[in-house]
């Protein structure tokens, strides 16, 4: 799963990405509210984990402008504010929980297993759609029909976990740029292209029934097809 922390206290953040780490997320830190809502509001996180206080913007703003835009990702909050008032701002604007400071790091782990498993369910050792199965234990790929097995080098895994984890849904190459290379700026799009052809190729020698569709003007899409449909499966 991967988080972004928004927080300005850097030890903090720094600590807690290094924790997290050692629980297997993986990470980003923004250190000021204008920062965090722009990645915030790319959808590419799992969960958000957002201070109250913050320089640029307010914590609870950025939650607002998340729901006003449709960005559905949990959000908890973990702030120094502390009184009910605070607490019924931050989850009306559309936090998903919220923690005050000073906290105990294994209750907000708690909490964390807690979003997730609401929001996405348990986090399987394999994804799976249609006959394709992903094993993140060891980044192998699957028909579950034949059992033919192929490897997945790092980039291949990791984009591929995220459109199993986003079946059917038009995914924009910025969300995948910020995904797995952590900064859409510094990364050209045509390496995800590159990298779904990739990915293409390896389920097309599986001959699983799943497919990954251009979307015109947006992205890509996976995307479980019917064996007559794979003929007209989007070439890149």
């Amino acid at each position: 799963m991967k988080i972004l922390i928004v927080e300005d206290e850097f030890a903090l953040a720094d600590a807690l990405r290094d924790r997290l780490t050692q629980e297997n997320y993986d990470v980003d830190i923004a250190s000021d509210g204008v920062s965090g809502c722009d990645r915030a509001m790319t959808g590419a996180y799992d969960i958000v984990i957002m201070d109250g206080m913050l320089p640029g913007k307010d914590g609870t703003e950025i939650i607002y402008e998340m729901r006003k835009a449709k960005v559905t990702t949990p959000v908890l909050m973990l702030t120094a504010r502390s009184s009910l008032v605070d607490k019924l701002k931050g989850l009306d604007a559309g936090a998903d929980d919220y923690m005050t400071k000073p906290f105990e790091v294994e209750e907000l782990l708690a909490r964390l297993r807690a979003l997730i498993r609401r929001n996405y369910g348990s986090e399987d050792d394999v994804v799976r759609a249609g006959n394709l199965s992903l094993d993140r234990r060891n980044a192998s790929l699957m028909n579950s029909d034949t059992r033919q097995t192929i490897s997945l080098a790092g980039k291949e895994f990791k984009i591929l976990e995220y459109f199993l984890e986003n079946p059917g849904k038009a995914l924009t190459r910025e969300q995948i740029s910020e995904r797995i290379w952590g900064n859409a700026d510094n990364v050209e799009y045509n390496n995800v292209e590159v990298y779904v052809s990739f990915i293409r190729k390896k389920i097309k020698f599986l001959k699983a029934d799943v497919c990954i569709r251009a979307v015109r003007g947006v992205g890509y899409r996976l995307d479980v097809e019917a064996v007559n449909d794979k003929e007209t499966t989007a070439k890149d």
